[in-house]
């Protein structure tokens, strides 16, 4: 196998224009006349304090919980399957769907008559709602080889759980590294959960950019908090990929889920059904709240005040078809790209620069990539061109990433079989490759889709009236006072949601794949 420059070289072009260029405006903007005086006020380094607190707290968090939930997923129990499914669910919910299902449960109209909005415990809550799923997945894929070194240590007299404690953890370092590594730069970077449920008192770098840009066009300052915001994302990217390095462990392979006698079994399961029923219960929330006042479905559609719910829809829908015209060929490129050149030198420094590279847009932020387009690109402000653009690089790498395990995973027997029958590169990509990769393929489209159908940060600030979308619609209702305005809001979440996770089902049904 090669590895073609002109595999690689579009998406090293669109990285170029549409994330490294703006990039590079914004860097050298927030070098200039702003970083002084960001630097010298006092309430930026508090924004940057509560960031960072923030996401170290929810980090933490995370990851104590997703351990003794880890312990459990030890066990073969009735429902465990769709218990670790469940988990996976706020990976496809929009921001502002969780949000609308915090305020149903517990803000100001709450179910639960407790008031948590403008208080760091409900941020907290949203942080463990989103990220508990992606520790225990992370987790989970280490569990069966465990369990060598687990029946050692009890060989020598340890109880399970200091065996686990003991043995266990130190083994799962990778997986805990990863998980709060990603869960850290998930929290400190957010914007839509503390822009709607923080207030100013706990808003994050992210809303304190934005709310320069919309309130003050502040582009100096705005651009310097954006450049520490980088930094420290940049700074704990690094400092994870260099720990997982160094304490990556090889364990081998293992059995699958130990067995429990009938009741016991029958009881971790009722257990961890409340726990997960608790941790989501602001999506029953929200569906309770919605329901409470049915009217509100059939008023978003004609409503006077504000954006009707079919031209959002409609907004939502093309915007996300024409994503993903551009997103599918340069994720897939990409994933491409790499593949073929680890095929050849998986050791050399070139197919792992290619491969981080690809990564860079999970590390930049929605509001930041928008604040880059407005600095470069004035000439195309209000097109919805930048728009498209915006929305590709957000989504991309979630394709590719669903793509790559799936590449890796085809049988090296039925590629060497097809090129000894005289298949050349490009008929083997669309006769045996192609043909492999179709559920990969569907689960990374699922994936894209999902992200644009809820995005909300990069949408706030490249938008134009005309262009709002499900999640700008909700966000208009939100900011207006009134119970008929939150009413109309919750409605438009359940079909916001009901939309991203309808898309997500019917493309991923072919995820096991994918490896």
């Amino acid at each position: 196998m090669r590895l073609s420059p002109l595999l690689a070289l579009p998406v090293l072009v669109f990285l170029a224009l549409a994330l490294g260029y703006p990039l590079v405006r914004v860097l050298l903007l927030g070098l200039g006349e702003g970083l002084g005086e960001t630097l010298r006020n006092p309430y930026y380094w508090g924004r940057l304090g509560w960031s960072l607190e923030y996401g170290l707290a929810s980090s933490l968090l995370t990851t104590l919980l997703a351990l003794p939930l880890a312990y459990a997923f030890r066990y073969r129990f009735p429902g465990r399957e769709a218990l670790l499914s469940l988990s996976t669910v706020p990976f496809v919910l929009p921001t502002l769907v969780v949000a609308l299902g915090f305020l149903a449960l517990a803000g100001p109209r709450g179910l639960l008559g407790l008031n948590l909005q403008g208080t760091p415990w409900i941020l907290l809550w949203a942080a463990v709602f989103y990220n508990l799923g992606l520790v225990l997945r992370l987790l989970v894929v280490l569990l069966p080889s465990l369990e060598t070194p687990l029946a050692a240590a009890r060989t020598l007299g340890a109880s399970p759980w200091r065996a686990y404690l003991r043995v266990g953890i130190p083994l799962l370092a990778p997986g805990l590294l990863a998980g709060g590594g990603l869960t850290f730069l998930y929290t400190f970077s957010s914007f839509g959960l503390p822009l709607v449920l923080g207030g100013q008192r706990y808003a994050t770098l992210e809303v304190e950019i934005y709310s320069l840009l919309s309130y003050r066009l502040a582009f100096p300052e705005a651009t310097a908090l954006a450049l520490a915001q980088l930094m420290v994302s940049a700074g704990v990217t690094l400092l994870y990929l260099w720990v997982q390095a160094r304490l990556a462990l090889s364990l081998g392979t293992g059995t699958g889920p130990k067995a429990l006698p009938h009741l016991r079994a029958w009881g971790l399961s009722l257990i961890l059904g409340l726990w997960f029923a608790l941790l989501y219960a602001p999506l029953l929330a929200l569906l309770v709240k919605a329901l409470q006042n049915p009217s509100a479905f059939i008023a978003v559609w004609s409503s006077d005040d504000f954006t009707p719910a079919g031209e959002a829809l409609w907004n939502t829908l093309r915007f996300a078809g024409l994503t993903l015209l551009l997103a599918f060929p340069i994720g897939f490129l990409y994933a491409y790209a790499v593949w073929r050149g680890e095929g050849l030198h998986p050791r050399r420094a070139g197919p792992r620069w290619l491969d981080l590279t690809g990564m860079l847009p999970l590390l930049v932020s929605p509001v930041l990539v928008g604040l880059g387009y407005l600095l470069t690109y004035p000439q195309l402000s209000g097109s919805l061109l930048l728009l498209i653009a915006a929305y590709a690089l957000l989504s991309y790498p979630l394709l590719s990433r669903a793509l790559l395990p799936a590449l890796r995973a085809m049988p090296k027997s039925v590629l060497e079989a097809a090129r000894t029958l005289g298949a050349g590169p490009w008929r083997r990509l669309w006769r045996v490759e192609w043909p492999l990769l179709q559920p990969a393929l569907r689960s990374g489209a699922a994936l894209s889709l999902a992200a644009v159908i809820g995005e909300f940060g990069a949408t706030l600030i490249l938008r134009r009236p005309e262009w709002t979308t499900l999640s700008l619609a909700i966000y208009e209702r939100l900011g207006r006072p009134g119970a008929t305005p939150f009413a109309e809001a919750l409605a438009l979440s359940v079909l916001l949601g009901l939309l991203a996770g309808g898309v997500f089902y019917l493309l991923d049904r072919g995820r096991g794949a994918v490896g």
